[in-house]
């Protein structure tokens, strides 16, 4: 029997997930049984899987084609090579996050649904051909992936639902600008002469585009739910959304180039990161809860992305690619942390954490270290990515790219009022002293954040496997 890939996919993360569900009273073990799974698949791909032919999964009975086409009611999905860099991105992500989920309950619901978001996402990667261009359609299963998410974020409890909603209005705010851009892509395609459609077109997906990047003021899904969810749980959704976000529009720029140039998109772009940084700084300064100061930490560095995103040549992709793969590795240490502090501490308000760093003193770190490399704080992981972003603004303009600086700086006071609160001497901390699986993880993501701070050379490779993929 032979298994084309783009079924096998979703139906082996449709499998896990039903797995995950039915033995959810064992949560956890169930949790990192998943992970590995689809960690492994992941290394797979991106290792030993082969580009075409057949591979065998059980001997000659089952093989699994890697380059069938899966035709149903005019759409069509295909494993094609741009797909594999982040096909295997969304599984590694999603696998960590499940692994975390082993050391650190993010509830019930978490890894059931973190597993059909990942088919979600896996899915928007395969889809190739549609009645209306896929690229178009990718506002509403963004929609549809944040409604499971929220799901994920509320974790089973009765509580604040706004953040989680707002997580829905990006993608809703969007998906009308896109299908607008699409009426008139196709009277540009009847009529390549008709420069009215080709501006109106230009304009609708570069406003569509803007949103679905969410800077401020269409932000505050991200530091009000990482005030209230889980961190794991807020750390896997955000980073397969922004994920999603930045390869549709890489792939529309490439597709349809004059976006760029009649839309003003540019000028936009570096509006927009600009006070997204600015805004995620100055907030930062002024939080001391550190749901929230995780969050503005995380707003303030997607507003640098922007702002690379922004700038004129074409050697800002392989610097956007390196500052998130720097911001992926930040954010998973920094959420394992603050997940170890919540389950210690059983919340995050300030009487509760006050001189706790002193019992778990390894996942304080972590939370600590993974949170100020999205500041680019010397010897963080992010340090290598930021200096070299703000070389880059600072060849078109060093008053942006001070005013950034300055802005980090605010991210660093907010993180050293709150060193301050989980160090106090004179604070009596209610958890026990920190739990050895715990202990290794946190002490597993300060190497890997030092490795990255230390030797960002690492990245060269990657890098170049996405861009050729792409370009390819």
């Amino acid at each position: 029997m032979i298994l084309p890939f783009p079924l096998f996919l979703p139906a082996l993360l449709f499998l896990l997930a039903l797995i995950t569900y039915i033995f959810r009273q064992f949560e956890q073990t169930v949790s990192g049984l998943a992970g590995v799974a689809v960690g492994a698949l992941a290394l797979w791909l991106m290792g030993d899987a082969p580009a075409d032919g057949l591979v065998r999964l059980l001997g000659p009975l089952v093989q699994l084609d890697m380059q069938a086409e899966v035709v149903r009611f005019g759409v069509t999905l295909h494993l094609t090579p741009a797909a594999v860099p982040i096909l295997v991105l969304t599984l590694l992500l999603s696998a960590a996050a499940l692994l975390l989920n082993a050391s650190a309950s993010q509830g019930r619901s978490f890894s059931p649904f973190a597993l059909v978001v990942a088919c979600g996402y896996s899915l928007l990667l395969l889809l190739t051909k549609a009645p209306v261009n896929p690229l178009l359609l990718a506002p509403t299963f963004l929609a549809l992936l944040a409604g499971l998410g929220v799901y994920i974020l509320q974790a089973g409890r009765l509580g604040q639902t706004l953040g989680a909603l707002h997580w829905l209005l990006p993608p809703l705010l969007a998906f009308p600008l896109f299908i607008l851009a699409s009426w008139h892509l196709d009277s540009l395609a009847i009529n390549p002469q008709d420069s009215l459609a080709g501006a109106a077109a230009a304009r609708f997906l570069a406003l569509g585009l803007l949103l679905l990047l969410a800077p401020v003021p269409f932000h505050s899904a991200g530091p009000a739910v990482a005030e209230s969810a889980p961190p794991i749980a807020v750390a896997l959704l955000l980073m397969l959304y922004q994920l999603a976000v930045l390869t549709l529009l890489l792939r529309l720029t490439t597709l349809y180039p004059f976006v760029m140039g009649i839309s003003g998109l540019n000028l936009w772009l570096t509006a927009a990161g600009l006070l997204t940084a600015v805004w995620g700084g100055l907030a930062a300064a002024g939080s001391s809860h550190p749901g929230r100061l995780w969050g503005y930490a995380l707003l303030h560095d997607w507003g640098l992305i922007l702002l690379i995103l922004a700038a004129p040549g074409e050697s800002n992709w392989p610097l956007v690619i390196f500052l998130f793969g720097l911001r992926l590795i930040s954010v998973l240490a920094g959420a394992a942390g603050l997940a170890y502090l919540r389950q210690a501490a059983g919340s995050l308000q300030s009487s509760s954490l006050r001189g706790i760093g002193r019992s778990i003193p390894w996942s304080t770190s972590a939370y600590i270290l993974g949170s100020l490399g999205l500041a680019g704080f010397p010897l963080s992981a992010g340090f290598a990515g930021h200096w070299a972003a703000l070389q880059t603004i600072a060849q078109t303009d060093w008053r942006i790219a001070s005013i950034v600086l300055l802005a980090s700086g605010g991210v660093v006071i907010g993180f050293v009022r709150l060193v301050r609160i989980l160090y106090d001497p004179q604070g009596q901390p209610n958890a026990t002293s920190e739990r050895l699986l715990n202990a290794l993880v946190a002490i597993g993501a300060i190497f890997v954040v030092s490795v990255a701070a230390l030797s960002p050379q690492l990245f060269d490779l990657p890098i170049a496997w996405v861009l050729m993929a792409f370009r390819g």
